[in-house]
């Protein structure tokens, strides 16, 4: 394996270690407010799903950047600054939807609403620059190799930003959450189920 490969992505596994350990926090905090008896707290359905969305996107971006070992003999500032921002992105998308204080929060429907904005504009950030990842992973040939599930889902995220801005229906967040989810299981055990090195 390739010592640029390893020193790359030192950092990036801390961040996306940090995102893990931040959700299962969020886990085991919303757990524990929710067996409160004297306040218990609202679950919400869109802050489940969306989370185990963006926990898997994470998992599957863990997986899917080995890739690179193979691919990218030299790193560029700009090949690394990149790989840094996606991990980055994914953290904060973790950050959004889980409290920072547990005891603030009641409703965790009316938390999500109150977020979504900013939720689904990192989302879009993060949906650019997988666009820019795997372009670097072998441009548009890579890109449109992926076939229809892969190039495709960029394209879709658009549309779930613009749903999830202007939206007020929580079951509408649910359910653009369990499409996500659907789709990245589908193209990430689909495209990538081997480690390719």
């Amino acid at each position: 394996m390739s010592d640029q490969f390893q020193y790359v992505m030192v950092l990036t596994s801390i961040i996306i270690g940090l995102g893990i350990t931040n959700a299962l926090l969020g886990v085991s905090g919303a757990i524990e407010r929710y067996t409160e008896s004297h306040r218990p707290l609202q679950l919400s359905w869109a802050s489940a799903v969306w989370l185990v969305q963006v926990f898997l996107w994470m998992i599957l971006f863990w997986w899917w950047e080995f890739r690179l070992v193979d691919i990218l003999k030299r790193w560029t500032l700009w090949n690394y600054f990149l790989i840094v921002c996606y991990a980055f992105v994914l953290f904060l998308l973790v950050a959004l939807l889980v409290p920072k204080d547990w005891d603030k929060v009641d409703d965790m429907n009316a938390y999500f609403l109150l977020k979504r904005r900013w939720f689904y504009s990192v989302f879009l950030l993060g949906a650019v620059i997988d666009v820019m990842d795997s372009y670097m992973k072998g441009g548009w040939t890579y890109i449109m190799g992926q076939g229809v599930l892969g190039w495709a889902y960029p394209v879709a995220n658009i549309l779930v930003v613009a749903i999830g801005l202007r939206s007020t229906r929580i079951r509408t967040h649910t359910i653009m959450g369990i499409v996500s989810i659907v789709w990245l299981v589908v193209f990430g055990f689909e495209f990538a189920p081997l480690l390719h090195r």
